[in-house]
């Protein structure tokens, strides 16, 4: 289970299924020396040799996967499911399948909050392999696939809000409510030497409905109650973190990351990699009112996104680096952000079929555009 000391002590195997995990179909990153040390610690020679089989995102039997490996079906079962086990690949009724490393396998490994020295040292490899920046190769088309759900108290007084806006609305439209163990990506971030200035690891994302039910199914996280959801977002908020979620509805299953700028990697996307363009914009933009403000920069400290800068002692804003969150608007002592709303705003999707559907001619563009460009970021 340990990384070798080089990736020259790399077995061909390991070798042959590093170049698997390139794919654009799996948003992989290109082939690197990083990459190789991943997968090595991931998966010994013999499992590597078995995984390279495995199909993507649609899972199938041991039956078929041994047919494919030409081997027998005996011979890989305790394979697939210890893979399985260990949350290196899914394993499901229907079967097994290959995980993107991130969004899939990253988050699926860690949401049970494991802390062994292998998972300290998986955390340490994947976000060194994600600081590369291989992300950008897929940053090219516009897709409003996540959305900022911004602070209440800063929007339920303007008049154009909508109940998709408000985060007691998919509070109260589900019955199941959870939180996650841990962070994921707080979590890496402290196995590499790292602590988050806003948060810890504890803080979990957020899930309601089904996916409520299939997180604690997995001793990934806990049920609350509605009051105690209200009691977590508000002290969530209190420590400056912004909520991401897909772009849907109140009433569909969801899950919410509370995200900060120094450890989130969704943010790290949004803030240096070009990730802005899958977050659909913003029903609402800070607005400053320059006669009141007092360039007093406690603007700055909770902005995730860094649209708000103090220069010589003089207040900046970016509107083109505002997500809407709300949180500026808070911390002015001046009163002189509020927020205003955003003429490019469009709703949320209706469901998770409609959402599929608005983000798939994107979707396909950026995967082509990776194709014809694997080598570039």
């Amino acid at each position: 289970m340990n990384s070798p000391d080089s990736t020259t002590a790399a077995h061909p195997a390991q070798i042959e299924l590093a170049k698997i995990f390139t794919s654009v179909r799996l948003f992989g990153p290109p082939m690197s020396d990083k990459l190789v040390e991943l997968v090595c610690h991931l998966f010994t020679p013999e499992e590597a040799a078995v995984a390279r089989h495995l199909p993507f995102y649609l899972p199938k039997s041991a039956e078929k996967i041994a047919h494919k490996a030409r081997r027998q079906p005996e011979d890989i079962q305790h394979i697939l499911d210890s893979l399985a086990q260990r949350r290196i690949i899914l394993g499901a009724e229907k079967g097994y399948s290959l995980l993107p490393i991130m969004p899939g396998m990253f988050e699926y490994l860690l949401m049970d909050g494991s802390d062994s020295p292998w998972h300290k040292r998986y955390g340490q490899l994947i976000t060194s392999l994600y600081s590369t920046g291989y992300i950008r190769r897929y940053s090219t088309t516009a897709s409003p696939a996540i959305r900022n759900i911004p602070v209440q108290a800063t929007i339920e007084h303007t008049s154009r809000v909508v109940d998709s806006d408000l985060i007691s609305e998919m509070i109260e439209a589900h019955d199941k409510l959870a939180v996650l163990n841990v962070c994921q990506c707080r979590q890496s971030h402290v196995f590499s030497g790292h602590e988050c200035k806003r948060s810890g690891p504890e803080d979990g994302c957020l899930v309601f409905g089904s996916f409520a039910e299939s997180t604690v199914e997995r001793d990934c996280g806990r049920f609350v109650s509605r009051e105690e959801m209200h009691d977590i977002v508000l002290e969530r908020w209190e420590k400056n973190l912004v909520f991401m979620s897909a772009n849907v509805t109140p009433p569909s299953p969801n899950a919410i990351c509370t995200c900060c700028d120094c450890c989130c990697h969704y943010m790290k996307s949004v803030n240096t990699f070009g990730g802005r363009v899958s977050l659909a914009p913003p029903h609402f933009l800070a607005q400053i009112d320059e006669t009141l403000c007092n360039n007093c920069g406690k603007c700055v400290k909770v902005c995730n996104t860094h649209a708000h800068t103090v220069n010589d002692k003089k207040h900046g804003y970016d509107v083109q680096k505002c997500i809407g969150c709300g949180l500026c608007v808070e911390a002015c002592p001046k009163k002189a952000i509020s927020m205003v709303v955003n003429p490019d705003y469009k709703a949320p999707s209706k469901n998770w079929i409609h959402h599929g559907i608005r983000l798939l001619p994107a979707s396909l563009l950026a995967t082509l555009r990776a194709h014809f460009n694997r080598d570039g970021f």
